[in-house]
């Protein structure tokens, strides 16, 4: 089967349409991730893949918190994020990767200075501003593709 047959194939078995929108933000979230994950590897010198993945999972409990606090005390900005504090357990199942494993890449990224264990075993791990802005510049590119795309629903 060559190229042209392949892709024939794959474009026939596929069982919904993806509109000028949906693949445009597609491709810059997908941008999105690798550009991230290229500065927060190039300023932080993690080039352990998994410890970058946890990384990864403490931005995203730091969000999420933050989120929280801005809706419980009904706000729009707030002036920093939350801290990232996570158990092993948690992490483990955010992230699918064995109990272990976390524990050993906890205790590399504990000895690097990126995360602090506590008093209650819980890690905790104060997001770095650089990754913050890392993070809404790509989100700020989906945003303008959104609206500039915005007149294309028209068509669909």
């Amino acid at each position: 089967m060559d190229e042209s047959e392949f892709d024939d194939a794959n474009l026939t078995n596929t069982k919904r349409s993806f509109s000028l929108r949906e693949v445009a933000l597609l491709q810059s979230f997908s941008n999105g991730i690798i550009q991230f994950y290229k500065d927060v590897t190039l300023k932080t010198k993690i080039e352990d893949h998994t410890e970058l993945f946890i990384i990864f999972a403490f931005i995203l409990a730091a969000a999420s918190d933050t989120t929280r606090d801005l809706t419980q005390i009904s706000r729009e900005s707030i002036s920093r994020l939350s801290v990232g504090v996570l158990s092993i357990a948690s992490i483990s199942d955010m992230t699918g990767i064995p109990r272990q494993t976390i524990r050993r890449k906890c205790l590399s990224l504990e000895q690097k200075g990126i995360i602090f264990r506590d008093q209650s075993r819980l890690y905790r791990c104060d997001i770095p501003p650089h990754a913050i802005e890392a993070i809404l510049q790509q989100v700020g590119a989906l945003v303008k593709i959104n609206a500039r795309l915005s007149p294309f629903d028209e068509w669909t």
